[in-house]
């Protein structure tokens, strides 16, 4: 991969008066020149040859009038770089007749340089465990590959992330620091298993944020939340506490987009690392 800067960040959201930790791509000169030249041509940007990316995914929705909106995905076959945009039309407004407000915006595999810090013995081991979990059963013999792989995906999507000790590691696995020295520590936690994570393991988590001042963490399961957790997770955000959670089907998608095992789908795409840095907008005939 080419030396280019990371392109995955973390910011806050504020959605009907809630607080929602979210991953995005934040629109740097740098990173948008390269996925507006991956738009125009269609080249893989880290192949050296730069060979023509593949369509392998994509989904069109539209009310039949005045709105659309289409998302594809492309992928190279030499090494699985990923790029993919959403292209919305909308004419609701209709300031201008036969026009049309038109914004893509696009995503592609993290740009920063990354040595994988696993094999693909390992990841498999790995993805077969949490398929398994997914559906209640299984070994988890892979726990310590699990938290190596979360670590792995964060510094993939731009973070400074570290593990901490196997052991006494008082409700926390991975500490995650923006690169730009921002906002305080994002705390993380990861349980492999196969049985769902309830309300306790929420609660610990965000007990050892409320130590370490921080408000900001990250709830990883190979398996499936409860109910419960849902709930507490959202009055926890009134209190300023904002916990995303990873489930199993989450985190499988975040290793294939990591690792490039496969390539990606549209839904996997917009659950995990949906495009949005904007490299087209105006009015355009419709």
């Amino acid at each position: 991969m080419h030396s280019l800067p990371a392109v995955e960040r973390e910011r806050f959201l504020t959605e009907k008066g809630e607080r929602k930790l979210v991953l995005e791509l934040p629109s740097t000169n740098s990173n948008k020149a390269v996925l507006e030249s991956v738009f125009a041509s269609r080249q893989c940007p880290c192949c050296r040859s730069h060979p023509q990316l593949c369509p392998t995914d994509q989904r069109q929705d539209s009310d039949g009038r005045r709105f659309s909106e289409y998302v594809e995905v492309f992928t190279c076959l030499s090494c699985g770089w990923w790029f993919a945009f959403k292209d919305i039309w909308d004419s609701s407004c209709g300031s201008v007749p036969d026009r049309a407000l038109r914004t893509v915006q696009a995503g592609g595999a993290a740009l920063a340089t990354f040595s994988p810090a696993l094999d693909q013995a390992q990841i498999g081991l790995l993805t077969r465990e949490v398929e398994q979990h997914l559906l209640g059963r299984g070994r988890a013999d892979e726990w310590a590959t699990l938290e190596d792989a979360s670590t792995a995906i964060l510094r993939e999507f731009g973070y400074e992330a570290r593990g901490t000790a196997r052991s006494k590691d008082g409700g926390v696995d991975i500490v995650v620091q923006h690169p730009d020295g921002g906002p305080a520590a994002i705390y993380a936690q990861i349980k492999h298993t196969r049985k769902k994570v309830g309300v306790r393991v929420l609660r610990e988590l965000i007990g050892t944020m409320g130590i370490h001042a921080t408000h900001s963490g990250l709830l990883v399961t190979s398996s499936v939340f409860t109910a419960g957790v849902f709930k507490e997770t959202e009055m926890a955000a009134q209190s300023g506490f904002v916990v995303e959670l990873v489930d199993g089907a989450k985190l499988l998608a975040s290793l294939r987009l990591t690792y490039r095992t496969a390539p990606p789908t549209v839904s996997e795409i917009l659950h995990v690392a949906r495009p949005n840095v904007i490299i087209l907008s105006g009015e355009f005939d419709g």
